[in-house]
């Protein structure tokens, strides 16, 4: 069963309050959590019931309330439908290319990014899964759309390049994707509150929550910001990343 979700904004955001009242929200530290109607458990694994749709958590590896909330909030942030946290930037990356992207499918990037982007894509995904990337300047159009193949399934780019701060055409990308059936997956890590790479055509953001959105240098997260149909594609038992 697919539904479409509202597009969150910041101003319609839900503010979750502590369990006990307190202004911010509760963490919560469990890994399972109880089901109370046993007949619902068929639709809360096939994904139809999540804790809005009269279901409930399923597990923490999947999510919790305090995710589940965070990634609410992120997707206000970036104006999508739905949004999922994890571990770290490279691990919302890494799941969003290999979820768009079978063996011996073909990326196209900018080679103006974070290291370890640019690793994942060089080195690990053509020797683990033969998915090949073409590393090109973001900013040559022309040189975007040669590079383009019959096995492309992404464009991807950063924002804001991080460390050259090279900046790319978001609009125009998102053109050159929609005329050849692709995704365009942004890193907006460096620019959450100055750029909205969905509004300009982007089917996917990502963060790394470590830098800009975090701020303090004290944790290590990421997100995925997209549609609810990619966002459940995600999650799904037997075939999310």
């Amino acid at each position: 069963m697919k539904h479409r979700n509202p597009v969150e904004t910041l101003a319609n955001a839900r503010h979750e309050f502590g369990e006990h009242g307190g202004v911010n929200m509760s963490i919560e530290a469990s890994t399972t959590f109880t089901v109370m109607h046993s007949d619902t458990m068929p639709e809360i694994f096939g994904g139809k019931k999540g804790p809005d749709q009269g279901g409930c958590y399923l597990y923490g590896r999947h999510f919790n309330p305090t995710v589940y909330t965070l990634g609410k909030q992120l997707a206000a942030l970036e104006g999508t439908e739905a949004a999922y946290c994890t571990a770290s930037g490279m691990s919302a990356i890494s799941a969003t290319l290999m979820q768009l992207c079978d063996a011996g499918d073909h990326i196209v990037s900018s080679n103006a990014i974070y290291g370890g982007s640019y690793a994942l894509m060089h080195d690990l995904l053509p020797a683990k899964t033969g998915i090949t990337t073409s590393l090109v300047d973001i900013t040559d159009l022309a040189a975007v759309e040669a590079a383009i193949t019959e096995r492309t399934r992404v464009i991807y780019t950063e924002s804001m390049a991080n460390p050259t701060l090279r900046i790319a055409d978001i609009p125009r990308l998102s053109k050159i994707a929609k005329r050849h059936g692709i995704k365009l997956v942004v890193d907006n890590t460096f620019t959450p509150l100055i750029l909205s790479p969905k509004k300009l055509g982007a089917d996917i953001v990502v963060h790394s929550m470590t830098k800009y959105i975090n701020g303090a240098s004290d944790h290590i997260a990421g997100d995925i910001c997209a549609d609810a149909d990619f966002i459940q594609q995600l999650m799904d038992l037997h075939t999310g990343m």
